[in-house]
């Protein structure tokens, strides 16, 4: 009876046993037993596919205008000031110079300077000005003369094209300083450097590039004579005064095209024939020089005389 009792129990206990032996299957001896965390799920999403965009080069160009040397000239003549930019009384001009500790330029020949010159001038020829724009300043008053007016109006124009503002001439020139009686010198005086003005250099070179061509003669008509016999071999005539000067009376046949509006009539002026360009005394007829060579004009030559020499050697009129 006893022992029937045991048997249940002993069988409990061998189940129990079993049990306990399949749980802890796997662990070595002596670890302890750990109940590991259960690892998270990781889910991983594919990213899209990334989407490449090209962007449009950047322009990093700068684009300069084209310069524009009929539109430079024009500026220039356009704008000349009233007065033709020149002080012809002698003691005006002294005073000016005085007053304003101006620099004074000679642009005749070396050889002409150096047998006399006004006191304290300094001798840059005309051929040379834009080659030596670092001997002239633009913060002081700059006076310029020749012989007898000619070749100064054609460098006040010249200079005045390439940017200075200061610049006047002294049209009475050599010839008339000496005839006044006014002291001279043969003292040469260097021309200090003062720097780059800081111009256009294509205009500049434009406005050298004429200037150093200008033949021997300094591109002169000759006189009335010399004239006329010009125009009956069929040479254009330009009249570059004013429209109510010209009015009063001009030589026969002659165009009037006013110095300032030479830029918008260039059309109108020939390029396959002589022209000869005068006004009334030959001053604006030298402004004019400069401003027809820069623009291409290679047949223009000045009656330096102009209408006044005209006139007063009996030649016919024309009004109107």
């Amino acid at each position: 009876m006893n022992t029937l009792r045991r048997i249940p129990v002993i069988g409990l206990l061998l189940a129990l046993v079993l049990i306990v032996a399949a749980c802890g299957g796997g662990d070595d001896a002596g670890s302890s037993a750990t109940t590991a965390a259960p690892l998270a799920q990781t889910t991983t999403t594919e990213a899209p596919p990334a989407t490449t965009t090209t962007a449009a080069p950047v322009d990093t160009t700068t684009t300069v205008p084209a310069f524009d040397l009929v539109a430079a000239v024009g500026e220039y003549e356009s704008n000349i000031p009233d007065g033709w930019m020149a002080v012809s009384d002698i003691t005006a001009f002294k005073d000016a110079v005085e007053a304003s500790n101006a620099l004074v330029i000679d642009v005749r020949e070396t050889s002409e300077y150096e047998e006399g010159h006004l006191p304290g001038a300094v001798n840059i020829p005309l051929r040379t000005l834009a080659a030596n724009i670092d001997k002239i300043p633009t913060d002081r008053q700059v006076f310029v003369y020749c012989a007898s007016g000619y070749r100064a109006g054609m460098a006040t124009s010249s200079l005045r094209m390439m940017g200075y503002d200061n610049v006047l001439a002294f049209p009475p020139g050599w010839k008339g300083w000496t005839a006044a009686g006014e002291e001279t010198s043969t003292e040469a005086v260097a021309a200090e450097v003062v720097g780059d003005p800081g111009f256009n250099p294509e205009l500049v070179a434009a406005v050298d590039g004429w200037l150093s061509a200008i033949p021997d003669g300094w591109l002169s008509a000759g006189d009335v004579e010399a004239v006329k016999a010009a125009i009956d071999a069929g040479a254009f005539v330009l009249d570059v005064r004013t429209e109510g000067e010209f009015a009063e009376g001009h030589i026969p046949g002659a165009t009037n095209i006013p110095l300032r509006t030479i830029t918008e009539h260039m059309s109108e002026i020939p390029t396959d024939t002589q022209v000869i360009v005068h006004c009334q005394s030959g001053f604006r007829a030298a402004l004019s020089m400069p401003v027809l060579g820069v623009l291409g004009f290679d047949n223009v030559k000045a009656f330096t005389g102009s209408y006044a020499a005209w006139v007063a050697a009996g030649e016919p009129v024309e009004a109107g």
